[in-house]
C-alpha cells in the first residue's frame, strides 16, 4: 500500500450502507429516515426521534404515549452505572462520562450484544437511558 491509497479524512471514505441516516452533501444536511435533522429538532421530542430512528416513522399520538411509557420505565441506571460516574474526576468530559456509563449498561445485559429485531426494546432502553446520563 501506498500513501496514495490512504485516504486523508473521512471525506469521500463509505464504511456502510443504512435507511436510519443519510447525509445530502448539496444541502451540506443530515437526514434520518428521509427528515432532516433540522426539521427534526425544531418539531420533535427526543422520544419523537428515537422512536422514528428504531420504527422508520414517526409515532402516533398512542405509539408515542406507549413509547415514553416504557423508557421512562426503564431511565434509572444501575447502581453501578451511578457508581462508575461518581468516581470520575469532575474534569471528565461529558462524552467520556456517556461513553463509561453505555459501556458498563451493554456489561450488564447479555442480550444487547445481539442485533436482532428481538432485541430491540433492549438497546432502545440503553438509548434512552443514556439522554439521563447527560
Amino acid at each position: 500500500m501506498t500513501d496514495t491509497d490512504i485516504k486523508k479524512g473521512l471525506a469521500g471514505v463509505v464504511v456502510d450502507t443504512t435507511k436510519v441516516s443519510n447525509v445530502v452533501p448539496e444541502t451540506n444536511s443530515l437526514t434520518y429516515r428521509g427528515y432532516p435533522v433540522q426539521e427534526l429538532a425544531a418539531n420533535c421530542s427526543f422520544e419523537e426521534v428515537a422512536y422514528l430512528i428504531w420504527n422508520g416513522e414517526l409515532p402516533t399520538t398512542e405509539q408515542l404515549a406507549t413509547f415514553t411509557e416504557f423508557e421512562r420505565a426503564h431511565r434509572e441506571p444501575s447502581k453501578a452505572v451511578i457508581d462508575a460516574l461518581t468516581s470520575l474526576p469532575t474534569t471528565c468530559h461529558p462524552m467520556d462520562s456517556l461513553r463509561t456509563a453505555v459501556s458498563i449498561m451493554g456489561a450488564e445485559d447479555p442480550i444487547t450484544a445481539e442485533a436482532s429485531a428481538e432485541n430491540l426494546p433492549t438497546r432502545d432502553q440503553l438509548l434512552t437511558m443514556s439522554q439521563d446520563l447527560m
